[in-house]
């Protein structure tokens, strides 16, 4: 049996806690039932990471051995080193991380440990691993583009587009260096094979069958999945309530905007805007069986296609009507216009879509029943588990 170090960040690990947890989760999963073992690091990135069991209890039997370790960062002083480093060594210009001894504790912890394999999931963990010089192969678990969500921001400096250049030439050099990548994007799994010239594995996050109890409305809600701290989220809201809300909400003054997730990190102008009439924010729910109602209306308002959207399969689980962006479910080859989706040009567009949708319950059942059928079809363990033991195994050849 092959062993497989998993370096992921402190923090919960559950289908039920965020996107990043979940795709955590999914791939430790898929590891244990593809027949490895697993070890799993757990990194404290700065201090205000603390470690604790508990957040590991629902992916206990998956793994082996679960340690922490935290990392060693201290800025550097401003040298001619320094300057080599930006020009020379991005990844050591923009990660504090890259030193000595957070190194000589990744090659240690390997050799002791008798790993067989790397999984570093998401970034940093991969910039860690992949700069190391470790003497075994290692995966990236890829999440999405970090340079492509910082253009994204509204007004940048000079200073903070010079510091995304460095980082894209940092995650283009990292998937280059890498034995291999797993993206829960088909778009970004393309992108990275040109990149790097080597094979990359689309594996969308997974989940467990859900059998709700919940019975469709007779007016169906309009529902926003996804904590604020997510800038798809967050961006995708604010724009949906600018946009779509007012027009949707004076031609159907009955229906309600669920919106469910942390909103922890909302703008004081969001939070301001939820307050109104007819919005209702249940916060973070743990078991969503219990509020998402079949046959409702599902929104994906994010404009762009960065990274993986987590919510589709719980979506498409428990059977509700998805309205989306084409721009945002763009990396889910799964996902076809009027099958199991509506898919929009733009969020004016969207208007008409979710208004008709209202009045129509026979579509919303229809896509509502299809998304299961690809739920079923597409986002189980079941179906994803030999996908990735043939992709890894090829890396031992």
């Amino acid at each position: 049996m092959k062993k497989v170090l998993f370096i992921v960040n402190q923090g919960l690990i559950s289908l039920n806690a965020n996107g990043g947890a979940s795709v955590y989760y999914s791939h430790l999963e898929l590891l244990y039932l593809a027949g490895y073992k697993v070890h799993l690091l757990a990194v404290q990135w700065s201090d205000k990471d603390t470690f604790k069991k508990s957040d590991y209890i629902e992916i206990h039997k998956y793994v082996s051995t679960i340690d922490t370790y935290i990392i060693e960062s201290k800025a550097p002083k401003k040298s001619l080193k320094r300057a080599y480093h930006a020009i020379f060594s991005p990844e050591k210009f923009e990660y504090y991380f890259l030193n000595k001894k957070n190194k000589k504790f990744l090659q240690e912890y390997t050799k002791i440990h008798a790993i067989d394999l790397i999984f570093a999931d998401w970034r940093w963990a991969a910039i860690w691993t992949g700069f190391s010089k470790v003497s075994v192969p290692v995966v990236y678990g890829h999440h999405d583009w970090e340079y492509k969500l910082a253009r994204l921001r509204t007004k940048r400096t000079f200073l903070q587009k010079f510091h995304t250049f460095q980082k894209k030439r940092v995650e283009f050099a990292l998937v280059k260096k890498v034995a291999g990548v797993i993206s829960g994007s088909k778009t970004e799994t393309e992108e990275v094979e040109k990149i790097s010239r080597k094979k990359a594995l689309y594996l969308p996050t997974t989940y467990a069958n859900v059998k709700s109890n919940l019975k469709p409305l007779k007016q169906p809600n309009i529902v926003h999945l996804g904590g604020m701290g997510t800038t798809a989220n967050r961006l995708g809201l604010e724009r949906f309530l600018d946009v779509c809300w007012p027009k949707i909400h004076q031609d159907n003054p009955h229906i309600n905007l669920i919106i469910i997730g942390s909103l922890k990190e909302a703008s004081p102008v969001l939070l301001k805007k939820i307050g109104a009439n007819n919005i209702i924010c249940k916060g973070f729910v743990f078991d969503l069986s219990e509020v998402l109602h079949p046959n409702d209306i599902h929104i994906i308002p994010w404009e762009y296609n960065t990274g993986t959207r987590t919510r589709i399969p719980v979506v498409f689980n428990h059977s509700q009507a998805l309205v989306a962006t084409k721009a945002s479910v763009a990396a889910f080859p799964e996902i076809l216009h009027k099958q199991n989706a509506i898919l929009c040009d733009n969020l004016e567009s969207m208007i008409a879509e979710i208004t008709a949708l209202i009045t129509n319950y026979k579509q919303r059942e229809f896509l509502s029943n299809n998304g299961k059928k690809t739920f079923l079809a597409s986002f189980t363990s079941i179906h994803q588990t030999e996908k990735m033991k043939k992709y890894l195994d090829s890396l031992f050849l």
